[in-house]
Formats: C-alpha cells, sequence, structure tokens
C-alpha cells in the first residue's frame, strides 16, 4: 500500500459541530413574485410548471397464493417465467418491463 495522499481538487468547508441557521426562506427572498396566496404553499411553487397527472396504475386483481413445497413454488415460477426468492412479497404478470427509477439520471451536456 502506497503512502501517497491524494489531493483534493477544492476547497470545502468543515461544518461539523457548527450551528446552521434555520431561519424559513420564502419565495419572496429569492425574488419570485406570487400572484396570491400563501407564499410556502406548493400551488405557488408550481406556478409555470407543465401540468402533470399520475395515472391510475392498480392492479385490476391482486391474489394471495400460497405454495405447500419448495418444489411447488419452484415450478410455479418456472411456468410463470419469472425469477422470485423466498423473500419476493409480489410480481406482475405478464411480467412489468418497467426500468428501475434508481437506474435513471438526470443529464445535462455541457457547452
Amino acid at each position: 500500500m502506497s503512502d501517497d495522499k491524494i489531493e483534493e481538487s477544492a476547497e470545502y468547508d468543515n461544518f461539523i459541530g457548527k450551528k446552521v441557521d434555520a431561519t424559513p426562506v420564502s419565495l419572496d427572498d429569492f425574488g419570485i413574485e406570487v400572484s396570491g396566496g400563501d407564499p410556502q404553499s406548493a400551488s405557488a411553487h408550481w406556478v409555470g410548471m407543465p401540468e402533470f397527472e399520475n395515472d391510475n396504475n392498480r392492479p385490476y386483481k391482486s391474489m394471495l397464493v400460497h405454495f405447500r413445497t419448495k418444489e411447488n413454488f419452484d415450478d410455479f415460477n418456472a411456468r410463470i417465467d419469472q425469477m422470485s426468492s423466498e423473500k419476493t412479497k409480489s410480481i406482475w404478470y405478464p411480467k412489468n418491463d418497467a426500468t428501475k427509477n434508481s437506474l435513471m439520471r438526470w443529464m445535462e451536456d455541457e457547452e
């Protein structure tokens, strides 16, 4: 193992043990005008943003399935062509091909 130290590329403030000013801020502090209502309300922050509707993604039917043996469980997994384990709490049939949100990232081109 080498004793070489890695140099930091920037300076960082050390806030350990320091008190922070937790005074609430409002949109007025940032020079943003709010037309009517409470400036701390969610609708005040949503001014000028696009509309969003959350589709009803609830399942048509849910049911509990019990297995008498591990062999029955393994047979079920093979028949539905999905991998589940002893810890699996739910599945979709047919398999839900949705991408995990944790794999999505926002990337911005640098110019």
